[in-house]
């Protein structure tokens, strides 16, 4: 559990002064059809992601590291999903979402999505937004999703991947330095097509991975440097944290601008 535990305290840190920041949404957004403003950008990734596994309102959802709750909210809202079970394995994410939960449909609690305290075949539907890259591992939680999963049940991620293989032991160096820092298992170091057997050896089939690396890196990008985005995140995290977040996310950055690494929505089903 020692990974679990440093991954919590990562995502934990001054959740108790987030306040109405962001809209409560931790995803780095998609930024498409002109999108500027962040609480929008983090509700298309949102929407795309359940547009893409046809979330209506005959469906019994799992949510998958749900941070602080907004997206199972947006979720029951949009698509009118008749159940979501929301999980996460920080339990201030998860305190906070049951003080700001407004649905009687919604219910939150704290789990490992590598280890789901659910009987197999019982939800019709299957997301993790972000959340499937900290997991250790990644191909640990396919096969618990896939267990989980009720025949012709969907999976939908948002997720990370590597675009190609490091060139040199530079790209090495700054690739394994960017992964320790956002807590990521180099077991879960997967490009498209890694990305894509894993789920098939795991029982999924119709398997599809669409790149949206440029709808996502970029924008996220340009709102962490905001300056009023850094001193409300210097606030929340301290000027300590808080400058060593937006180290991280200059890192990341950099990594997308040399072709390292991609962004990707995912969809797959259990036959």
């Amino acid at each position: 559990m020692v990974h679990e535990k440093t991954t919590e305290k990562f995502f934990a840190h001054g959740i108790e002064r987030y306040g109405t920041f962001h809209g409560n949404y931790l995803n780095f957004g998609l930024w498409e059809k002109g999108i500027t403003d962040y609480v929008k950008a983090a509700e298309n990734m949102i929407y795309r992601v359940g547009s893409k596994v046809e979330l209506n309102k005959k469906s019994n959802l799992l949510d998958v590291a749900c941070g602080m709750g907004a997206q199972d909210l947006f979720m029951i809202k949009t698509f009118k999903c008749k159940k979501i079970t929301a999980v996460d394995l920080t339990t201030k994410h998860v305190t906070l979402a049951k003080e700001r939960n407004t649905s009687s449909d919604v219910t939150y609690q704290v789990g490992n999505a590598c280890d789901l305290p659910f009987k197999k075949e019982t939800f019709t539907h299957v997301t993790g937004i972000e959340g499937p890259v900290n997991f250790i591992t990644r191909e640990e939680f396919f096969q618990e999703a896939y267990r989980v999963l009720k025949h012709n049940g969907r999976l939908g991620i948002s997720d990370f991947t590597l675009k190609r293989t490091p060139k040199n032991k530079l790209e090495v160096l700054f690739l394994k330095f960017c992964i320790r820092l956002w807590h990521i298992p180099w077991d879960n170091a997967d490009t498209k097509e890694t990305y894509k057997q894993k789920l098939e050896q795991t029982g999924f089939t119709n398997v599809d991975i669409e790149d949206v690396s440029e709808y996502a890196y970029p924008g996220y990008y340009n709102e962490q440097a905001k300056p009023e985005t850094r001193k409300a995140l210097n606030r929340i995290r301290g000027p300590v944290i808080g400058r060593i977040s937006f180290f991280i996310d200059w890192i990341t950055d950099l990594l997308y601008r040399k072709g390292l690494i991609g962004y990707i929505l995912v969809s797959a089903e259990k036959k």
